[in-house]
């Protein structure tokens, strides 16, 4: 949403748009779970192709990929089960519901609701002026498109709402009723489609979307930088990261799924750009974080694990493309403080990385994660596949800020280097039915994160710790920098 929201006008927005966000972060378990192909109208449809943000809700689940729903619903923890019930594929309740729940003096009943509302929903965002704006120099325009069963009963009930509403304006198209805040907005959006086509037509749009994986139940868009372009947007964000106007460009996809193993939160970015800076020095990195991480003991609570970051670095480092500094005393400080510690730059991000690198740690409690820890409390395992054990050695040394205490303890297993301090298991992650079933098909991430929730979560948080799996994290950067993505997944394991 643009700065400065409207405070009494336009409040149908909040739970629209709060109802959008309970569907997509699992106000019910059954709408997360939901699987579907995007059939049907969509309506990016009745949606204008001048559109700069766009997002979308699809409840109607597909019957092709119920074994998938299923196979998931019996890996989810027991108690999650039994509070939520079991699905029925009819998530129209639900969104007759979150309506009413919108409109609460001028809706009509919830059952009547039922009787013509549909499975679908999406809004749009486009740049706006005068009177189409949402708010006086917000320069854009916002509209909902919702998906009806029965047009002629919703227009009925639309124009009971709109007679009671001062910020509703309707039209009903086809299988879609679109509404907005005011009557310049709703012909502005007749004008964007008819100058502009729909968005579903617009080719940068429609490429970008390609791309989202197939099951998703919910999906977003924006243009990055015809956002930027928009001064309310490039002053709300200047303003949050405390930083100078940045120049951004390019488009990003984000994405809700359930695969019948893990449920997926996805974005993905689309020749992204920061002040012309890209991420084309990390597109050759070797996928094999993956296996870094495997490598780590199988009591491994959390960890990060990366491939080829050190050589994608070094290249970065003598062209200038790291935003690390600012001047070049900076970068000239920067390699004093290492030189003082055994390491020279760049060639010394090799020694300690390696070609392949990853970080645990083991052994540690909720209550010692969140509230500190220290000592024996925190042990971990970073290993270097190809890394210098002595540079390595003198650095660890060096950043060791008790002079008393005992520094991690440094050894090499093959080709890698390991430091390691506390007590750790001797089998590999990669062994773990669990770890497998997490960070299954990410082959391509250069960096990959792992959380063992079984480790974590005590008899005190939920009723059986052991079943509520992993959480798993990848970003990978192909097509010569100009797509990054990143993935989210949570993998129960009561199955």
């Amino acid at each position: 949403m643009p700065p400065g929201a409207p405070r009494k006008r336009n409040r149908w927005l909040i739970p629209a748009a709060a109802g959008t966000a309970v569907v997509v972060m699992a106000g019910t378990v059954w709408a997360t779970v939901s699987l579907v192909s995007f059939g049907g109208p969509q309506p990016e449809e009745v949606l204008p192709g001048s559109s700069i943000a766009f997002g979308k809700v699809d409840l109607a689940i597909d019957g092709s990929q119920a074994i998938e729903l299923l196979e998931f619903v019996d890996r989810l923890p027991a108690e999650v089960v039994e509070e939520t019930g079991s699905p029925d594929g009819d998530m129209t309740e639900f969104f007759a519901e979150t309506f009413v729940d919108a409109f609460p003096d001028s809706a009509p009943s919830q059952d009547r609701v039922e009787e013509w509302i549909g499975q679908r929903a999406g809004f749009s965002v486009w740049p706006a002026s005068g009177e189409a704006e949402l708010e006086e120099g917000a320069g854009v325009a916002l509209a909902i498109a919702l998906a009806v069963e029965d047009p002629r009963m919703a227009e009925e009930d639309f124009a009971d709402i709109a007679a009671a509403e001062e910020d509703i304006f309707y039209s009903v198209d086809g299988d879609y009723v679109v509404f907005t805040h005011s009557q310049a907005a709703l012909s502005d959006l007749e004008a964007q489609v008819q100058e502009h086509g729909s968005l579903a037509d617009a080719d940068v749009f429609s490429d970008d979307i390609a791309g989202v994986p197939d099951g998703s139940l919910a999906l977003a868009w924006a243009d990055l930088g015809a956002a930027m372009e928009i001064e309310s947007f490039a002053n709300e964000f200047s303003a949050d990261l405390a930083a100078e106007p940045a120049d951004f460009s390019g488009r990003a996809t984000a994405s809700v799924r359930v695969d019948g193993e893990y449920l997926e939160a996805r974005m993905d970015a689309f020749a992204f750009e920061v002040n012309e800076a890209d991420l084309s020095w990390l597109a050759e990195t070797p996928g094999e974080s993956v296996a870094a991480l495997g490598s780590l003991p199988d009591d491994t609570v959390m960890a990060l694990g990366a491939s080829g970051l050190d050589q994608a670095l070094i290249d970065a480092y003598n062209n200038d493309e790291i935003p690390l500094f600012s001047s070049s005393g900076q970068q000239q400080e920067f390699e004093r403080e290492f030189n003082g510690m055994g390491v020279s730059m760049p060639e010394g991000i090799s020694d300690l990385l390696g070609s392949s690198t990853a970080f645990g740690v083991t052994g540690i409690s909720l209550d010692d994660f969140f509230g500190g820890y220290g000592g024996e409390q925190f042990s971990f395992q970073y290993r270097a596949v190809g890394g210098d054990e002595a540079v390595i050695g003198d650095f660890v040394e060096a950043m060791v800020a008790d002079p008393y205490s005992t520094p991690p303890g440094v050894s090499s297993d093959g080709d890698a280097v390991v430091v390691s301090q506390g007590s750790s298991g001797t089998g590999r992650l990669s062994d773990d039915p669990v770890f497998q079933q997490t960070m299954q098909e990410m082959d391509e991430a250069i960096v990959a994160g792992y959380f063992d929730m079984r480790q974590v979560l005590t008899p005190e948080d939920v009723q059986a710790p052991e079943e509520w799996g992993a959480l798993g994290l990848a970003l990978s950067v192909t097509d010569e920098g100009q797509r990054s993505s990143v993935e989210l997944r949570w993998a129960p394991s009561a199955g």
